[in-house]
């Protein structure tokens, strides 16, 4: 064994063992129960669009967005409050929602619509690392 082998193993010896973190899927919450959501109309020209985020979880502000399908909601733009700042390794500089979120979807309904479909994403991950 050559003096370099032996400084390693001696190192590896002297080093503290980290177990590795695990994170077991059934320790995660469904989709549906850590992001909730619920969408009403407060007007005929907005619809509060809201995330109830459980702990130990966040959404990601660029990857949120709502989408009316058909024409029965013209103009429809979704206003979002800043997020909190966060560097992600991933997607780098972004903006996360810890708590609850709500968005406002501003738009104008069109004479005798009386209900519409929304086409929602959303991302969203768990503290402990799992997306």
């Amino acid at each position: 064994m050559s003096l370099l082998q032996r400084a390693f193993a001696l190192l590896l010896l002297a080093s503290p063992v980290v177990p590795a973190l695990a994170v077991d899927e059934a320790d995660l919450l469904p989709v549906d129960q850590a992001f909730a959501l619920t969408a009403s109309a407060i007007t005929r020209d907005r619809i509060h669009v809201q995330w109830k985020v459980a702990d130990g979880y966040y959404l990601y502000r660029h990857r949120t967005g709502v989408e009316v399908e058909g024409a029965g909601f013209q103009d429809a733009t979704l206003q979002l409050p800043k997020g909190k700042a966060y560097r992600d390794e991933f997607f780098g500089d972004v903006e996360t929602y810890h708590e609850d979120l709500t968005g406002v979807l501003a738009g104008k309904a069109a004479p005798g619509t009386d209900s519409i479909t929304l086409k929602v994403k959303y991302q969203g991950c768990a503290d402990a690392g799992i997306c």
